[in-house]
C-alpha cells in the first residue's frame, strides 16, 4: 500500500548537511518533480520500496495526483544519486545503499562543511555569536523535540550564513540532497548528537579557532553517518533484498 508524502517543503530539522539561504527565510513551493523525488527517495530509504524492487510510476502518480512526466524527471535524477537504476524496456530499480555509500556521503559534506565553519570562525561577530548563544540557551530549557529541531536548524543556518559564498551555499545544497536528512533526524540518537557537536561548535567560534571548529564540523558529520547506519539496519534495511535484473529482456520472435 502507498501512502502520499507530506508535501511540506521545509525541514523543522536542517543541520550541517541541509542549506537554506538564510535563517528563517521563507521557501518556494516544491515544484512537481521534488515532490515526486523526495517521495521516492523516501520510500527507498524507510524500506517501503525495498532493494531490487521496481518502481511503478503509475502508482506513484496516482497517489501524488500528478502525470508521469515528473515522476520520470525524478527517476533520472534518481538514478543520477544512485537510488535506481534504469533498464532499458524494464524501468526502473532500487539500488542497495550500502553502508560504505552513507558513509561517503557524509564524508564529503565533512570535507565541503568544514570550510564553512573554518570560515565563520574566522569571521562571525559578537552579534551572530550572541544569537547563538541564545539559541542553544533556548534548547537546553525546551522539552519539545519539534521545537529543539527547528532551533537546531536555525542554528546551523546562521553558521551556514555567516560562513559561505552563495556558490558554495548552491553546492551545499546539491551535496546535502543527495541523501534524504530526515533519515538521520529521525534516529534515536539525533538530539543528543546535536546537543555535543552545538556545544562544542560554539566554544569553537567563541575562540575564534578555526582549525577547531572545522574538527567538530568532520567529528559532528561523522556521527551523522554512524547514527543514520544504526538507524537503517535496526529498520531492517539491508535485509532479504532482491536481485536487481541488470540485464536487458531478451529479445522474443
Amino acid at each position: 500500500m502507498v501512502h502520499s508524502p507530506e508535501l511540506d517543503s521545509t525541514d523543522r530539522s536542517a543541520s550541517p548537511g541541509q542549506v537554506a539561504s538564510g535563517a528563517g527565510a521563507a521557501m518556494p513551493p516544491p515544484n512537481l518533480k521534488d515532490v515526486a523525488e523526495r517521495y521516492i527517495s523516501e520510500g527507498i530509504v524507510s524500506g517501503r520500496l525495498r532493494p531490487g524492487t521496481k518502481v511503478d510510476q503509475d502508482e506513484i502518480a496516482a497517489v501524488l495526483g500528478i502525470s508521469r512526466l515528473p515522476v520520470r524527471e525524478a527517476l533520472i535524477e534518481l538514478a543520477q544519486k544512485g537510488f535506481v537504476v534504469s533498464i532499458p524496456r524494464r524501468g526502473s530499480y532500487v539500488t542497495r545503499l550500502e553502508a560504505v555509500d552513507v558513509e561517503d556521503h557524509y564524508e564529503v559534506l565533512a570535507m565541503a562543511f568544514s570550510l564553512v565553519s573554518r570560515r565563520a570562525a574566522a569571521h562571525i561577530s559578537d552579534e551572530r555569536l550572541d544569537e547563538l548563544d541564545t539559541i542553544h540557551a533556548t534548547i537546553a530549557a525546551t522539552e519539545s523535540a519539534d521545537d529543539v529541531a527547528f532551533l537546531n536548524r536555525d542554528f546551523h543556518l546562521i553558521i551556514n550564513n555567516e560562513g559561505s559564498s552563495r556558490r558554495l551555499l548552491s553546492v551545499l545544497g546539491f551535496l546535502g540532497g543527495a541523501l534524504p536528512a530526515w533519515l538521520y533526524h529521525t534516529s534515536p540518537s539525533y538530539l543528543e548528537i546535536e546537543r555535543e557537536y552545538r556545544g562544542q561548535m560554539l566554544a569553537a567560534l567563541r575562540a575564534h579557532d578555526e582549525d577547531e571548529a572545522a574538527s567538530v564540523t568532520i567529528e559532528h558529520l561523522r556521527a551523522c553517518a554512524r547514527s543514520t547506519v544504526q538507524t537503517l539496519t535496526e529498520r531492517g534495511y539491508w535485509d532479504d533484498a532482491a536481485d536487481i535484473p541488470l540485464q536487458e529482456p531478451a529479445a522474443t520472435h
